[in-house]
């Protein structure tokens, strides 16, 4: 079997070892696979802090909202069986929505957040009780409570224009249906028909398999920026939309099944078209600052990629998070897990990885990175003419902070980007007058321009 080369490793794991030391990130752990195995995997850091274990490549993690290309694939079995189809109505099997404004909401619609139901909030409580933190104390200990839940907020649906909300509780109701139809928990057929048959034997739903592991993550949160042990949520309301735990090692076999159109090492667990029609994008998720659309199919996110296609799907617990994702062309992929919640999403460190493999600069080909460098290259002190007035540009996150100082006082003002060249940053802000004014930032090597109101400022 190939493996990576000793440089690419080496890249690689500079570029994840740096991540975790800038985020403070006590473990993570990343697989790189092609259609014929696994070409690279490896854990950094520790999965436990107090007792200094390292993680690695079979530490297990949560992977959050990942579980959702599960469902769907759950669901595209359960069509390709003729026990369902996605244009049905949801009441056909279960009533959380049946008295909904407008149509009837669908299978269909519930796989691609394009119901019109906006968040109800339901993952929020039920992800953070046992962190003790957040609006524990809504009524969600039971089906019956979610139902009610739901079936409360129904008049929320927005039916006067297409949208894409991101749904959870769309997700726990396709779990439902999948119950409804076969029989079986979510968690049992999820188990004995995708799990089973891909080899996936340690990824599970359950507490007691979880804890009984030696190899699995520690839970952290960061209330004070330092990393605290916490709880970590179970709940079968969430297992659906994002309760399943695994490891990278598995997690990368999971993605070459998907680089082998639902098939891997002879087990089939979906035909190629219906992998087909899961990652076909059916409305926009995302837009990026270079304009490029994210998508979102049946549990699958597909975007433009490095003249490639990048399809996956990334997913939060707060106490972990995890992606997974591949390129259609150049038939590789990667998943990556870690503990806590770091700045970065896993998406975009996934991508950065994926750049690395191509031989590309993840600061020209993942956005976040592009915008990153850009912001902080912008950051400092600046002066007009002859020192007659100064600003001071502050990094927030993904904004600005603008600080200008006149003879008339101090004005401060959030900029927000909007464009991004290779040597230009534009932002936009708008004054308590209700004016709206660009920010022009022009950048060459180390000196930068910045262009505001009718002002030139020269960063010192």
């Amino acid at each position: 079997m190939e493996t990576l080369a000793k440089p690419r490793r080496s890249e690689i794991e500079s570029f994840v070892a740096d991540w975790l030391s800038d985020e403070r990130i006590p473990g993570a752990a990343i697989s790189v696979v092609d259609p014929k195995g696994t070409l690279y995997a490896e854990g950094f850091g520790a999965r436990n802090l107090e007792r200094n274990v390292p993680a690695t490549p079979d530490t297990l993690f949560g992977i959050g909202s990942c579980t959702k290309s599960f469902t769907a694939m759950a669901i595209m079995q359960l069509v390709e069986a003729g026990e369902l189809s996605v244009e049905d109505p949801i009441s056909e099997y279960i009533p959380h929505l049946d008295d909904v404004p407008g149509e009837p909401i669908t299978i269909h619609a519930l796989l691609t957040h394009t119901s019109g139901m906006p968040s109800d909030g339901a993952e929020v409580p039920l992800s953070t009780r046992s962190l003790g933190i957040g609006h524990v104390e809504v009524p969600l200990s039971s089906k019956d409570d979610f139902r009610r839940h739901v079936q409360a907020s129904a008049d929320r649906r927005v039916t006067d224009r297409e949208t894409y909300f991101y749904y959870n509780s769309g997700y726990t109701m396709l779990g439902e249906i999948i119950e409804e139809v076969t029989g079986q928990s979510y968690a049992e057929y999820v188990s004995d028909r995708i799990l089973a048959p891909l080899g996936m034997d340690r990824s599970t739903f359950d507490r007691e398999e979880f804890e009984g592991e030696e190899d699995r993550m520690t839970p952290y949160i960061k209330p004070e920026g330092n990393s605290t042990e916490a709880g970590f949520p179970f709940d079968s309301l969430i297992h659906a939309p994002g309760g399943l735990i695994s490891s990278v090692r598995e997690m990368g076999e999971y993605v070459r099944m998907y680089l082998n159109g639902g098939t891997l090492d002879g087990a089939s667990v979906l035909s190629k078209s219906g992998v087909d029609e899961m990652r076909t994008g059916v409305t926009e998720s995302d837009v990026y600052i270079d304009d490029r659309t994210v998508e979102y199919g049946y549990g699958l996110t597909t975007e433009p990629f490095l003249d490639d296609t990048l399809v996956g799907h990334g997913g939060s617990i707060v106490v972990s998070k995890f992606w997974f994702g591949y390129l259609e062309d150049a038939k590789i992929g990667v998943a990556i897990g870690c503990t806590t919640s770091p700045e970065t999403l896993l998406d975009d460190v996934g991508a950065a990885v994926l750049a690395l493999l191509r031989d590309a600069d993840p600061t020209n080909a993942v956005p976040h990175y592009r915008l990153t460098d850009a912001l902080d290259s912008v950051c400092g002190s600046y002066e007009t003419y002859r020192d007659i007035g100064s600003a001071i540009v502050e990094r927030d996150g993904g904004t600005l902070e603008f600080t200008q100082n006149t003879e008339f006082g101090e004005q401060a003002l959030s900029l927000t980007p909007v464009t991004l060249e290779d040597d230009l940053l534009l932002c936009s802000t708008v004054l308590g007058s209700g004016r709206r004014y660009t920010v022009r930032f022009e950048l060459d090597g180390d000196d930068v321009t910045c262009f505001f109101a009718g002002s030139r400022f020269v960063k010192e």
